[in-house]
């Protein structure tokens, strides 16, 4: 009887060192993705939101995007991007917290559009703009004060006036 133990306990234990190599030493990566998720990141429009998103977080940080809409058509990308207002609120410091983010997202593409809103909250605009794709590509020839210049349907708030 304790000749079969031992044996019992020595198969036993060859098996769990087999199990433990083939999870540990497993070359092949299994993707989970399910189809849905594939599915988003061929979606038009979906690359450029990422890249936004990034850029905003990269500049202002993860709380600044109250909203982000890509909206594509053909080729073309419409680009609008709400963003919370918690620096000192004059018309120069949203101007030169917004050049960077137009500066680098010039550099994505397909972009015609791109359209962004200073918030204090969800219903007061500070100041929002759109400034269309030719204007977009010329952004490294620029600097932040001539922004209300170039863009079109400049708008700011009463007070800061």
């Amino acid at each position: 009887m304790r000749k079969f133990t031992i044996i019992f306990v020595f198969v036993l234990v060859v098996f769990i060192l087999y199990g433990f190599t083939g999870v540990f030493f497993n070359k092949d990566k299994k993707s989970t993705n399910l189809p849905e998720v594939e599915a988003m990141y061929k979606a038009p429009g979906y690359s450029t939101m990422m890249s936004i998103s990034k850029i905003v977080e990269r500049q202002l940080g993860n709380e600044a995007i109250l909203d982000l809409h890509v909206t594509p058509k053909g080729e073309e990308e419409h680009v609008s991007l709400k963003l919370l207002s918690q620096d000192i609120l004059t018309e120069e410091n949203l101007l030169r917290q917004s050049y960077p983010i137009l500066l680098q997202a010039s550099s994505i593409g397909d972009i015609t559009s791109f359209k962004i809103s200073w918030q204090l909250n969800e219903d007061i605009t500070l100041m929002s703009f759109l400034m269309d794709g030719e204007n977009l590509s010329k952004m490294a020839m620029k600097n932040y004060a001539t922004l209300p210049s170039i863009t079109e349907d400049y708008f700011k708030h009463e007070a800061m006036k």
